[in-house]
C-alpha cells in the first residue's frame, strides 16, 4: 500500500496523541511520547555519525525502547537490526559480523551478551537502557532533521533466519515490503484503535516485529511482556482486558495446561499464532479454552511474515481436515504448489514446494546472493522451501521442509505425519522425527522423543507401538530419549541439532526386513 513508512508510525493526530500506545511494567507511553523518543533517538544517531544505511543493533527484550528504536532508526536512514539475546555468543557473533553492525542499543540484561562479543573496529555509538540511555535521550533535539527518510524501496530491517536448519540469513525488508502487509492485515485481523493487544513474542523475531507494527498502525494500545510464563500470560489477558494477541503453539500449550475451571475470556477477538506446527490435540484444546477466535497464519521472515490465514472457525468440527489448514493467501497474496525440481504448477491435492508472489516478498538475503538467486524467480516468486499441497478451493495444507523430507529406499516419508502418530502415544510429551544414514535404505527414519514423567517407555516399545499406525518404511529405526527437544525462541525444532544428537547413537537402531518396509 502506497504511503507507508516506518519512519512515519506514531505520528500522534488529534486526540490521538496523547492515548496510551505502550504499556509495561507499570509504564504508560503514549503516542506522543513514543514519536518524540523515536525523533530524538534518529537525531542522537545523526549526530553520533549513524550514516544513511548503516546497522544498528537492537540487543533488547520486548521493552517500549524497542519501538522508539525501531522507529528511530529508519527516521535517521539507518537500518535496524533486531538481534536473538537467546543465541550463544559466538552465534550472536556470527550474525553481527554477517550484518556489519558497529552500533549496538543494549539493556542491563543483554549487557554481558554484548560484552562477549568481538565487534570489529571500534564502535560508533553502543547505548545502554537505564539513566544513562536517558540522560543521552534527553541531550537530542526535539524534533529529526527531515530530509533523511529515503524512497519506499529502501531496507528499513534486516529481519535474521531462525536458522533452525544452517546459519542466519539476514533477510532485507523495505518500507514497500511493510506497506504491502501491515496496512493490509490490519483491519483483516480486527485491530481497531480501541483494541488492546498483547506483544509477548519476541521482537527479534518477524511476527513480534509484524504484531508490534500493526499496533502501532491501529492506533492500539500494545502491552508487552518479557514474561512468557503461563501465570503472567493469563494475568495480562484478564487484567489488561486484551482483545488481540499474537502467541506461538508452545505458549499456548503452556496455557491450556495451565487454565483453571471458571478461567473466562471473553474479551478476546482474534487469537492469532504461529511460527511453528501445532499437535491437533492443542489446537483442540485451545478452541475450547478460547472460543472461536483462534486464527492459525503461515509465513516467513522472507514475506514480512503471514501471507496465509485461516479465519476464526464458528462452525467447523474440529475434527474436519480443513481445521488443519493453514488457510488461504491474502487477497494481496498470489499462491501456487510447485514441483520443487522443474517448477511445474502442482494440481489440487498434489504435493510439492509452496511458492509465492507479493510486494511482501524479500528483496533478498544481506550479502547473499547466491542463496538470493536461490530463493527468488526472475518472475517474481519465493520459493519459501516448505512443502504441502493446495485443495480445491484454495486452502493450503504444510507438511515439512523440502529438505526434511525423507527419502527411504525409494519412498518419500514426512517427517509431519510419523511425528502425528508417535504424539499419540500416551507416554510421548514431544517428538521430532528427522532422517538418518541408513546403510541399505541410503536413509531412516529417526526419532527423538520426550516422555512425560514417570515414563519409562523404552525405545523399543515406542517402534512396537508404532508398527501398527505406520507403514513399515515410516517406523522409526532410530530412536533416543531427549529431556527436551532443542528449539529456538519462537518454538522450532531445531531439526539440525536433532540430528547431531541421534547420530551418535546406533545402539538404538532397530532393523527392519525388507519385507516389513
Amino acid at each position: 500500500m502506497a504511503g507507508y513508512r516506518l519512519a512515519d508510525q506514531a505520528r500522534p493526530t488529534g486526540e490521538r496523541a496523547d492515548h496510551p500506545a505502550v504499556l509495561y511494567a507499570g509504564r504508560t507511553l503514549s503516542f506522543r511520547d513514543v514519536d518524540g523518543r523515536a525523533d530524538r533517538f534518529a537525531a542522537g544517531l545523526r549526530r553520533a555519525g549513524v550514516g544513511d544505511g548503516d546497522r544498528v543493533g537492537l540487543l533488547l527484550p520486548n521493552v517500549p525502547e524497542y519501538l522508539e528504536a525501531l522507529i528511530g532508526t529508519a527516521r535517521a536512514g539507518a537500518v535496524a537490526v533486531p538481534l536473538n539475546w537467546r543465541l550463544a555468543p559466538s552465534e550472536l557473533a556470527g550474525v553481527v559480523a554477517d550484518a556489519g553492525i558497529r552500533h549496538f542499543l543494549v539493556s542491563p540484561a543483554t549487557t554481558a551478551l554484548h560484552d562477549a562479543l568481538a565487534v570489529d573496529g571500534e564502535p560508533c555509538l553502543v547505548l545502554h537502557l537505564g539513566d544513562d540511555y536517558e540522560t543521552w535521550l534527553a541531550a537530542q533535539p526535539a524534533h529529526a532533521e527531515p530530509g533523511w527518510v529515503r524512497a519506499p524501496g529502501r531496507t528499513v530491517l534486516q529481519v535474521y533466519t531462525s536458522g533452525t536448519s544452517g546459519a542466519p540469513k539476514g533477510v532485507l525488508l523495505t518500507d514497500a515490503n511493510l506497506g504491502a502487509k501491515v496496512p493490509a492485515v490490519t483491519p483483516w485481523w480486527g485491530v481497531r484503535a480501541d483494541s488492546r493487544t498483547l506483544l509477548a513474542t519476541p521482537l527479534f523475531h518477524v511476527g513480534g516485529l509484524s504484531w508490534a507494527l500493526v499496533g502501532l498502525h491501529a492506533g492500539a494500545t500494545t502491552v508487552l511482556t518479557t514474561d512468557t510464563t503461563a501465570g503472567t500470560l493469563i494475568e495480562h489477558l484478564v487484567a489488561d482486558r486484551i482483545t488481540h494477541t499474537f502467541l506461538v503453539p508452545a505458549m499456548i500449550q503452556r496455557l491450556c495446561a495451565a487454565a483453571t475451571d471458571g478461567l473466562s475470556f471473553g474479551h478476546l477477538e482474534g487469537v492469532m499464532f504461529g511460527a511453528s506446527p501445532i499437535a491437533a490435540e492443542t489446537q483442540q484444546a485451545a478452541y475450547r479454552l478460547f472460543g472461536p477466535v483462534l486464527r492459525q497464519l503461515y509465513g516467513l521472515s522472507e514475506t514480512t511474515g503471514a501471507f496465509t490465514e485461516m479465519p476464526a472457525q464458528h462452525d467447523l468440527d474440529p475434527s474436519a481436515p480443513r481445521w488443519r489448514s493453514a488457510g488461504r493467501a491474502y487477497p494481496w497474496v498470489e499462491l501456487e504448489i510447485r514441483d520443487p525440481e522443474s517448477g511445474r504448477r502442482r494440481a489440487p491435492g498434489e504435493f510439492g514446494e509452496v511458492w509465492t508472489r507479493s510486494a511482501q516478498n524479500t528483496l533478498g538475503y544481506h550479502g547473499r546472493p547466491a542463496e538470493t538467486a536461490e530463493l527468488l524467480t526472475g518472475d517474481g516468486w519465493l520459493r519459501t522451501g516448505d512443502g504441502g499441497h493446495l485443495d480445491e478451493d484454495g486452502y493450503l495444507f504444510l507438511t515439512d521442509r523440502i529438505k526434511d523430507l525423507i527419502i527411504t529406499g525409494g519412498e518419500n516419508v514426512y517427517p509431519a505425519e510419523v511425528e502425528q502418530v508417535l504424539r499419540r502415544h500416551p507416554e510421548v510429551a514431544d517428538v521430532s522425527v528427522v532422517g538418518v544414514p541408513d546403510p541399505t535404505w541410503g536413509e531412516g527414519v529417526g526419532a527423538a522423543v520426550v516422555l512425560r514423567p514417570g515414563s519409562g517407555l523404552a525405545p523399543d516399545e515406542l517402534v512396537a507401538w508404532a508398527a501398527a499406525h505406520l507403514a513399515g518404511y515410516k517406523r522409526p529405526r532410530l530412536v533416543r530419549v531427549l529431556a527436551e527437544l532443542p528449539r529456538n525462541a519462537t518454538g522450532k525444532v531445531l531439526r539440525r541439532q536433532v540430528r547431531e544428537q541421534l547420530a551418535p547413537t546406533p545402539a538404538l537402531t532397530t532393523t527392519r526386513s525388507q519385507e516389513a518396509r
